[in-house]
């Protein structure tokens, strides 16, 4: 019941926002990911690994509009010691389960009724809700040493354009780390940069 009750007050609201707000859309939406992590530590580079994410988005506004989102994402990537004998000696995969919000601030470079360019640039917020390290524990000078030296707050920066065809809505941007996503004792700078392509369709 309480299930029903949401989704009929969400109905509601964008009925309202449909009647009231210019150039308001909203949908679900589905997309790739392809993660690389930055560091500064000797020793250890970084490999890249492929996710995915889904989740929705609303946009406001005709020429210029504001696209708020809500995506369930999966970040992180490889860790590999370049000193080590053996790859599974030496490589250590980190997987975050993060909701991340971004919120983006764009521009319609063409804007012809079914078919629409666009630019757009924000913030994003991303709330990790899990995290895997495999292995979980890693000898020598190795700096993650658990799950805790993981921050549970993520900010970052996404730029990017997209197109509109009809009811669907292809996007194409990247994303750069701004805040350092290790929290452990040892000095280390760990950012997660992600490239993006989602594909949505728009509902109303």
């Amino acid at each position: 019941m309480k299930k029903l009750l949401f989704v009929l007050s969400l109905s509601v609201l964008a009925i309202m926002a449909d009647a009231q707000v210019p150039g308001f859309c909203i949908g679900p939406k589905i997309g790739y990911n392809s993660n690389a992590l930055s560091l500064d530590k000797e020793g250890i580079s970084a490999g890249l690994k492929s996710e995915f994410q889904f989740g929705a988005f609303m946009r406001l506004g005709k020429k210029v509009y504001l696209q708020p989102e809500a995506n369930y994402q999966i970040r992180g990537g490889i860790l590999n010691d370049d000193r080590a004998t053996s790859s599974s000696s030496g490589e250590q995969t980190i997987k975050l389960k993060t909701i991340s919000v971004p919120v983006l601030l764009g521009f319609r470079v063409i804007n012809s009724g079914p078919f629409n360019l666009r630019l757009m640039a924000g913030p994003t917020m991303s709330f990790v809700i899990d995290k895997e390290l495999k292995p979980a524990e890693m000898v020598g000078v190795w700096p993650i040493h658990s799950k805790d030296d993981i921050k549970n707050s993520i900010w970052s920066l996404q730029a990017g354009g997209g197109i509109d065809l009809f009811s669907f809505t292809l996007d194409v941007r990247y994303e750069i780390g701004l805040d350092n996503m290790y929290q452990g004792t040892d000095d280390f700078n760990l950012k997660n940069n992600i490239f993006n392509v989602s594909l949505g369709f728009k509902l109303l």
